[in-house]
Protein backbone atom coordinates (compact mmCIF):
# COMPACT_ATOMS: atom_id res chain seq x y z
CA UNK A 1 0.00 0.00 0.00
CA UNK A 2 2.67 2.58 0.82
CA UNK A 3 4.86 1.81 -2.16
CA UNK A 4 1.22 2.43 -4.28
CA UNK A 5 1.15 5.75 -2.42
CA UNK A 6 5.16 6.75 -3.43
CA UNK A 7 4.40 5.60 -7.04
CA UNK A 8 1.06 7.99 -7.38
CA UNK A 9 2.73 11.20 -5.92
CA UNK A 10 6.20 10.66 -7.89
CA UNK A 11 4.20 9.73 -10.57
CA UNK A 12 1.75 13.22 -10.11
CA UNK A 13 4.97 15.71 -9.13
CA UNK A 14 6.91 14.39 -12.44
CA UNK A 15 3.50 15.25 -14.54
CA UNK A 16 3.00 18.41 -12.61
CA UNK A 17 6.65 19.92 -12.71
CA UNK A 18 5.80 19.95 -16.50
CA UNK A 19 3.57 23.06 -15.86
CA UNK A 20 6.55 24.69 -13.61
CA UNK A 21 6.65 28.24 -15.45
CA UNK A 22 6.65 30.44 -12.66
CA UNK A 23 9.66 29.23 -10.36
CA UNK A 24 12.58 31.10 -9.79
CA UNK A 25 15.94 29.72 -8.63
CA UNK A 26 15.95 29.99 -4.37
CA UNK A 27 16.45 27.78 -1.86
CA UNK A 28 15.35 27.46 1.61
CA UNK A 29 15.76 25.91 4.94
CA UNK A 30 13.44 26.22 8.17
CA UNK A 31 12.10 24.59 10.74
CA UNK A 32 8.05 24.69 11.77
CA UNK A 33 5.51 23.56 14.17
CA UNK A 34 2.70 21.59 12.89
CA UNK A 35 1.52 19.19 10.08
CA UNK A 36 2.75 16.33 9.31
CA UNK A 37 5.01 15.89 12.43
CA UNK A 38 4.57 18.47 15.12
CA UNK A 39 8.06 19.81 14.52
CA UNK A 40 9.56 19.61 11.34
CA UNK A 41 12.59 20.33 9.07
CA UNK A 42 11.49 22.22 6.11
CA UNK A 43 13.28 22.48 2.32
CA UNK A 44 11.44 24.75 0.05
CA UNK A 45 13.76 24.66 -3.63
CA UNK A 46 13.31 25.00 -7.67
CA UNK A 47 17.22 24.48 -8.04
CA UNK A 48 16.28 21.88 -10.90
CA UNK A 49 13.42 24.00 -12.52
CA UNK A 50 10.75 21.91 -10.41
CA UNK A 51 9.49 23.72 -7.48
CA UNK A 52 9.12 21.16 -4.95
CA UNK A 53 8.78 21.54 -1.39
CA UNK A 54 9.48 19.11 1.73
CA UNK A 55 8.80 19.26 5.21
CA UNK A 56 8.76 16.37 8.27
CA UNK A 57 10.34 14.81 11.00
CA UNK A 58 11.14 11.36 13.04
CA UNK A 59 10.58 11.70 16.66
CA UNK A 60 11.07 7.86 17.24
CA UNK A 61 7.99 5.53 17.49
CA UNK A 62 5.60 8.28 18.56
CA UNK A 63 5.29 11.00 16.36
CA UNK A 64 6.43 10.98 12.68
CA UNK A 65 5.50 12.43 9.03
CA UNK A 66 6.62 13.77 6.04
CA UNK A 67 4.60 16.01 3.09
CA UNK A 68 6.01 17.04 0.02
CA UNK A 69 4.48 19.77 -2.07
CA UNK A 70 4.66 20.61 -6.00
CA UNK A 71 4.45 24.92 -5.90
CA UNK A 72 2.05 25.76 -9.03
CA UNK A 73 1.77 29.61 -8.04
CA UNK A 74 4.64 31.53 -6.73
CA UNK A 75 5.12 35.22 -6.20
CA UNK A 76 8.17 36.30 -4.12
CA UNK A 77 6.86 40.24 -3.77
CA UNK A 78 3.56 38.79 -2.41
CA UNK A 79 2.49 38.19 1.48
CA UNK A 80 0.73 35.44 -0.60
CA UNK A 81 4.03 33.52 -1.31
CA UNK A 82 3.19 29.83 -2.90
CA UNK A 83 0.06 27.54 -3.51
CA UNK A 84 1.03 24.28 -3.75
CA UNK A 85 -0.55 20.83 -4.02
CA UNK A 86 0.33 18.82 -1.28
CA UNK A 87 1.15 14.66 -0.56
CA UNK A 88 1.94 13.49 2.96
CA UNK A 89 1.83 11.00 5.80
CA UNK A 90 1.67 11.18 9.50
CA UNK A 91 2.02 8.61 11.93
CA UNK A 92 1.28 9.93 15.92
CA UNK A 93 1.10 7.58 18.82
CA UNK A 94 -1.86 7.62 21.16
CA UNK A 95 -0.80 5.17 23.43
CA UNK A 96 1.15 2.24 23.58
CA UNK A 97 -1.08 0.07 21.57
CA UNK A 98 -2.71 2.63 19.06
CA UNK A 99 -1.39 5.24 17.07
CA UNK A 100 -3.38 7.80 14.27
CA UNK A 101 -2.57 7.05 10.83
CA UNK A 102 -3.09 9.86 8.36
CA UNK A 103 -2.28 9.71 4.37
CA UNK A 104 -3.22 12.50 2.28
CA UNK A 105 -3.40 14.22 -0.71
CA UNK A 106 -4.66 17.72 -0.64
CA UNK A 107 -3.32 21.70 -1.21
CA UNK A 108 -1.98 24.56 0.54
CA UNK A 109 -0.95 28.34 0.40
CA UNK A 110 2.14 29.67 1.62
CA UNK A 111 1.93 33.09 3.63
CA UNK A 112 5.32 34.77 4.34
CA UNK A 113 6.85 37.84 5.33
CA UNK A 114 10.81 37.84 5.80
CA UNK A 115 11.53 34.58 7.24
CA UNK A 116 8.33 33.62 8.76
CA UNK A 117 5.65 32.03 7.50
CA UNK A 118 2.32 30.25 8.02
CA UNK A 119 0.60 27.46 5.77
CA UNK A 120 -2.69 26.39 6.24
CA UNK A 121 -4.41 23.53 3.98
CA UNK A 122 -7.02 21.48 3.20
CA UNK A 123 -6.52 17.60 2.74
CA UNK A 124 -8.08 14.81 1.66
CA UNK A 125 -7.10 11.05 2.30
CA UNK A 126 -7.56 7.67 4.66
CA UNK A 127 -6.30 6.91 7.96
CA UNK A 128 -7.64 7.69 12.01
CA UNK A 129 -9.09 11.03 10.59
CA UNK A 130 -12.11 12.14 8.94
CA UNK A 131 -11.84 13.46 5.21
CA UNK A 132 -11.86 16.55 4.34
CA UNK A 133 -9.07 17.82 7.11
CA UNK A 134 -7.50 20.88 7.84
CA UNK A 135 -3.42 20.91 8.34
CA UNK A 136 -1.47 23.90 9.14
CA UNK A 137 2.58 24.75 9.81
CA UNK A 138 4.26 28.27 11.17
CA UNK A 139 7.92 28.39 11.15
CA UNK A 140 10.70 30.43 9.94
CA UNK A 141 12.62 30.04 6.35
CA UNK A 142 16.12 30.87 6.06
CA UNK A 143 17.36 31.96 2.19
CA UNK A 144 20.60 29.62 0.88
Amino acid sequence: MVQKYKKITCVSLLILSSFSALAEDSTSLGLSLGSPAGANFVIKSDELDVPLQISGGYWGDKISGIEVGYNFYQNNDSFFHSAQIISGYSDIEKNKFKSDKWKYVGFSATLKKGGFFMEPGLTFGSGDYSSPQFTFQIGWLWGL
